[in-house]
């Protein structure tokens, strides 16, 4: 009977090493520092403004697929300011044949081509994020990340201002993120989570700035810090979207009768908006909604036994969606 006791003890004591034996291996996180700007750079995809000298360069990416773990083919920095009311972003994406850079039109979240992008974990939660992505091509992408990297949410659509730009040298993507399409606290200095990433589309090549080993449980809480952000606030973000829709229909009069006078109009008029009352609540709302005026679903021939899913696209549902997935 001691005995058994004396292995289980031991079995439990080893597979409680292993379990720190993994943590431990965990790699460690990187650290970026980023620093105010009081004249902020003029978003055109050109690293000609004085004030991105201010910070250095966050490089050395790693490679993740199609090898892992080891240097990318081709580099890959950025920079990183800030300023009372935004983020600025800009990557360099070194390339040693810029004439087969990807470029393929497409349209907003239709990941196509060679594509740069950062992930920000601005509440520190380690838990959500939010994905900015920029295509070679101009095209932007975004998303909202939850449940630690399980899911990715593209109807999501905020506001932030991208251009990009070739050279010999490669492609640059600059970026301007106004600080109320994020959710962070109000703190004297942020600790923000951040990860980069790049993707060549002729390679099927993908490099990262913090690696995070295959098989990781979840991403977020791997990703690497951003330092140095002080003294910023909350916005409280308000946002109006506005529809007036005429219609007018034309028929054959009817002499005597004054309900058919050959013509027939009709107006509408109905609001959607979006209010951040704290850090944590955000409120929605609709006032005669229309929804005619959100994007159509893509045409889509199905001959399965399944049902299409097409994601959400009206704004009223989008925000906090995956409270009820």
């Amino acid at each position: 009977m001691l005995g058994k006791l004396k292995l289980c003890l031991f079995i439990s004591l080893f597979l409680v090493h292993l379990g720190f034996t993994g943590f431990s291996q965990s790699p460690e996180k990187r650290v970026y520092n980023t620093n105010f700007t009081s004249t902020a750079p003029e978003i055109d995809g050109l690293m000609n403004d004085s004030c991105w000298n201010q910070v250095e360069w966050g490089n050395d990416f790693t490679q993740i697929q199609p090898k892992e773990n080891i240097a990318p083919s081709q580099q890959t920095a950025f920079k990183i300011l800030y300023d009372d009311n935004n983020l600025y972003v800009f990557i360099r994406a070194w390339d040693s044949e810029p004439d087969k850079i990807s470029r393929r039109i497409s349209r907003r979240d239709n990941f196509d081509g060679d594509i740069v992008s950062i992930k920000i974990d601005s509440y520190f939660d380690q838990q959500t994020a939010f994905s900015f992505a920029a295509m070679a091509s101009g095209a932007k992408g975004d998303e909202i990340i939850t449940d630690n990297g399980q899911n990715y949410d593209e109807s999501w659509n905020p506001v932030w201002y991208l251009k990009t730009s070739i050279d010999n040298q490669g492609w640059c993507a600059e970026m301007k993120i106004p600080f109320s399409q994020l959710r962070f606290g109000k703190k004297a200095e942020h600790l923000w989570g951040i990860q980069l990433q790049r993707h060549i589309f002729r390679l099927e090549e993908r490099s990262i700035w913090q690696y995070i080993p295959k098989g990781s449980p979840g991403e977020v809480h791997l990703y690497g810090e951003l330092r140095g952000i002080e003294k910023i606030k909350p916005k409280r973000q308000i946002e109006l979207m506005p529809y007036v829709v005429a219609r007018t229909e034309r028929f054959e009069k009817e002499e005597g009768n004054p309900f058919r006078d050959g013509k027939k109009s009709a107006i509408s008029a109905g609001l959607d908006g979006k209010a951040a009352i704290t850090n944590d609540l955000t409120l929605d709302f609709t006032i005669n909604p229309d929804f005619g005026q959100v994007e159509a679903d893509p045409s889509e021939v199905n001959l399965t036994a399944f049902e299409s899913y097409f994601s959400e696209r009206r704004p009223f549902f989008v925000e906090g969606k995956n409270i009820y997935q």
